[in-house]
């Protein structure tokens, strides 16, 4: 199993005319590019925390790693998890009505995986390596 296997999820659930599909589209696309952060990370070698700090542990390397490639996105990582807890949490909200706002949601984690995916290719990935040690060198000293 792989994140992005929740992507494939998250495609076909927003297809669906039942709110509770498509909220959990939204959920399923966060946690598909979480967990293909997280595989990105490990494939790097870092361990990954489990549990509810791993959200902050993924951001602050990634956004920390000084690999022009990735600035954008700890943003949308920030963003989808917004929608994520909107849509478990949140049953009052209207914006789980729109197929269309939900299926450019799932578009965004789709495009944030890839672009996981690319930076998991040399030279990037050894740069992402190189910086998150620094990074994680700075915060430790």
């Amino acid at each position: 199993m792989q994140g992005r296997d929740f992507l494939e999820v998250a495609k076909n659930l927003v297809k669906s005319q039942f709110e509770a599909s498509i909220r959990s589209a939204v959920s399923r696309a966060y946690y598909a590019v979480l967990n293909s952060a997280n595989e990105l990370l490990l494939t790097l070698g870092f361990s990954v925390e489990r549990g509810p700090g791993v959200h902050g542990q993924v951001r602050n390397r990634l956004s920390n790693c000084g690999v022009e490639n990735l600035a954008g996105f700890p943003g949308i990582l920030d963003e989808l998890r917004a929608q994520r807890n909107d849509a478990d949490y949140n049953m009052k909200s209207q914006e789980f009505f729109s197929q269309a706002i939900c299926a450019l949601r799932v578009a965004k984690a789709e495009f944030a995986i890839n672009l996981l995916s690319d930076c998991n290719k040399e030279p990037l990935r050894s740069q992402i390596r190189t910086g998150i040690r620094e990074y994680e060198r700075k915060i430790t000293s």
